[in-house]
C-alpha cells in the first residue's frame, strides 16, 4: 500500500501507478494549495482515511501545524475507535506537523501511548529538509518495523513500514510467485521536477533477498535504481533547464516555509527565546534559489506577473525606468513585490517574510533599537514580520535589506501640484529628475539600506500608496539608480 498526503493535486492529474489501483483521492479544486486552505479555516484542521488491509487497519494522516492539540487528540480518539470496530491491528502513519525534536511536543507521543500505541520510529532523526521530525509512525502492533526513506522529490522523508510475517502474494516480474514482506507509505506530495538528485537509502531499508515459494530458492536484489526505467505522465527530453526558466515547486516549497514560520509564532506564545534553528537552517535554501534566478525585468518577467496601467499622476522619465505591478493585496504584499522583483512570480512571499523573520532574529540588539526609535514593541514587531498577512512596514523593509544585501527604495506618488515644493512636472529629464533626488526636493521617497557596505549595490525598488506595496521592475538590466534621500532609520549595520 502506498498512502500520499498534501499532494497539490488535481482531479485531471493521473497517478496511475503499475500493478496498483487507487481506492481513495481527495484533490484541490481550482489552485494548486495545501487542502486546509481551500476547505478549512486551518486552525482545527486535521485530515486522515483509515484502510484495512488484510487484518490491519493503516490510518494516513494530515495535521495542520494550526491545529491545537486538544483536536488532534479528539480526532486521534475518533479515527482510532472507528477503526477498531473493524480490526485489533492498527498503524497510525503520517505527517503530525509536531516536532518530536522538541521536548515540550512529547505529550504527543504519551496521547498515543494512552491509546495503546508506541512510537514506531527512532526520536530525534530527521524527517525532513529542514531536520525537524514532524512525521511519524505509531503502532500497537508487535511485529512491526518502520524508518525513512530519503525521497527523491518531496521536501518530506518517506516512512516506510514493513510487517515480520507475510502479508500478501504478488508477481515480480515474471519469476515465481513471491511473497512480499514489504509496505511501504509514502508521505507528503509527488512533483515530478525535471532534475533528479541521488536517492540515499536508511541505512535501516536493506533488502538483502525475496522469498519465494520454493523454500530453497532465494532472490537477490541488486537495491541500485536506473532513472531511465521510471515511468511518468509525462516525458522528460532534457534534464537541463534554461537559466531563466521558474521552477514549478516554488508554491510547494514556500508552503513548507509557512508551516515553519506558523510553527514558530506557536512556539512564540509560550516562549519568547523560540527554538530558531528550523527558520535559520532554510535561509540558505532560499539565498541559493535566488542567487541562482535571473535579473528580473519587464521583458523576462514571470507570465502571472501583470504591469499596473499608468492611471496615476506620470513623471515620463521616471516611467521610462521602472513599470509597477499588480501585486496581489493580501496583507502579503511588500514580501510578494519582493518575490517578484527576485525569482519572477509571487512564489515566494512566506520565504521572504522567513528571509526577514531571520534578520530580525540574528540581529536582535540591531533591531530593537530601532524598534525603540520607532516607539514599536520588538516582541509585537517580530510577531507582525512572521504572521500570514500581516503588512510590513519600516522594521520588516529594513530587515529585508539586511537578509537581501541590497538597498531597498520605496517610491510614493509624484506630486502634480506646482505650488508644491516637491512638485515634479510630468516632462522632466531624467538628469533633473536624479538631482531633485539627491536634494531630496522630488517627494517622500524612502531608503533602506541594512547593510552600509551595500549603499552602492543595484536597487530593490518597491512602490507604496499608502496601504498597499507594488513592486517595480526596470525596463533594462542596469537601470539609472534614483536614490530617495531621506532615510527615516538611518542605522545601517
Amino acid at each position: 500500500m502506498i498512502s500520499l498526503v498534501e499532494t497539490w493535486t488535481k482531479p485531471s492529474d493521473s497517478l496511475e501507478i503499475e500493478d496498483f489501483k487507487i481506492v481513495h483521492r481527495r484533490d484541490c479544486h481550482d489552485v494548486r494549495k495545501p487542502s486546509e486552505r481551500y476547505e478549512y479555516s486551518g486552525k482545527d484542521h486535521i485530515e486522515y482515511s483509515s484502510i484495512k488491509v488484510d487484518n490491519i487497519c493503516i490510518i494516513s494522516v494530515y495535521n495542520s501545524p494550526n491545529s491545537s492539540f486538544d483536536v488532534q487528540r479528539r480526532h486521534m480518539n475518533e479515527v482510532i475507535t472507528i477503526s477498531k470496530i473493524f480490526c485489533d491491528n492498527i498503524i497510525v502513519v503520517g505527517d503530525f506537523n509536531i516536532n518530536l525534536k522538541i521536548k515540550i511536543n512529547n505529550k504527543s507521543i504519551e496521547c498515543m501511548k494512552s491509546f495503546g500505541f508506541s512510537s514506531n520510529n527512532t526520536l530525534n532523526k530527521d524527517s525532513t529538509n529542514a531536520k525537524t521530525q514532524i512525521d511519524y509512525c505509531f503502532t500497537n502492533m508487535k511485529d512491526v518495523k518502520s524508518g525513512y526513506f530519503e525521497s527523491l522529490t518531496s521536501f518530506h522523508k518517506s516512512i516506510w513500514i514493513r510487517k515480520y510475517k507475510i502479508l500478501s502474494k504478488s508477481y515480480f516480474h515474471e519469476i515465481k510467485n513471491i511473497h512480499k514482506n514489504v509496505t511501504s507509505i509514502i508521505n507528503d506530495e509527488v512533483t515530478l521536477d525535471d532534475q533528479f538528485g541521488t536517492m540515499d537509502i536508511d541505512d535501516k531499508f536493506v533488502f538483502e533477498s525475496y522469498e519465494t515459494d520454493d523454500k530453497n530458492e532465494q532472490i537477490d536484489l541488486d537495491m541500485s535504481f536506473q532513472l531511465e526505467d521510471l515511468k511518468v505522465n509525462e516525458p522528460f527530453d532534457t534534464m537541463e533547464t534554461e537559466e531563466k526558466s521558474f521552477p514549478t515547486n516554488y508554491e510547494i516549497m514556500d508552503s513548507h516555509l509557512r508551516n515553519i514560520l506558523d510553527h514558530f509564532l506557536l512556539l512564540l506564545e509560550f516562549d519568547k527565546t523560540a527554538e530558531t534553528t528550523q527558520i535559520s537552517n532554510q535561509t540558505r535554501i532560499i539565498d541559493d534559489i535566488i542567487e541562482k534566478s535571473p535579473f528580473i525585468t519587464v521583458h523576462n518577467k514571470d507570465r502571472s506577473v501583470k504591469i499596473r496601467p499608468k492611471i496615476e499622476y506620470s513623471v515620463e522619465a521616471f516611467d521610462a525606468l521602472y513599470a509597477p505591478t499588480h501585486t496581489t493585496g493580501d496583507g502579503n504584499c511588500l514580501y510578494s513585490s519582493l518575490s517578484i522583483i527576485k525569482i519572477g512570480p509571487e512564489e515566494l512571499t512566506h520565504s521572504m517574510r522567513l528571509l526577514a523573520v531571520n534578520a530580525v532574529i540574528n540581529n536582535s540588539n540591531h533591531s530593537k533599537t530601532i524598534c525603540r526609535l520607532l516607539n514599536y514593541s520588538f516582541e509585537e514587531q517580530l510577531k507582525r514580520t512572521a504572521t500570514n498577512e500581516q503588512w510590513g512596514g519600516e522594521v520588516q523593509i529594513h530587515a529585508l535589506s539586511i537578509a537581501l544585501r541590497q538597498p531597498i527604495y520605496s517610491y510614493v506618488e509624484f506630486l502634480d501640484n506646482p505650488k508644491r515644493v516637491h512638485y515634479i512636472p510630468s516632462n522632466i529629464s531624467t538628469q533633473d529628475l536624479i538631482k531633485r533626488f539627491d536634494d531630496g526636493t522630488a517627494g517622500s521617497h524612502l531608503k533602506y539600506i541594512g547593510y552600509k557596505s551595500d549603499m552602492n549595490k543595484p536597487s530593490l525598488c518597491i512602490h507604496f500608496t499608502g496601504i498597499h506595496y507594488d513592486a517595480l521592475l526596470p525596463f533594462s538590466n542596469n537601470p539609472h539608480q534614483v536614490v530617495p534621500k531621506n532615510d527615516i532609520i538611518d542605522m545601517s549595520l
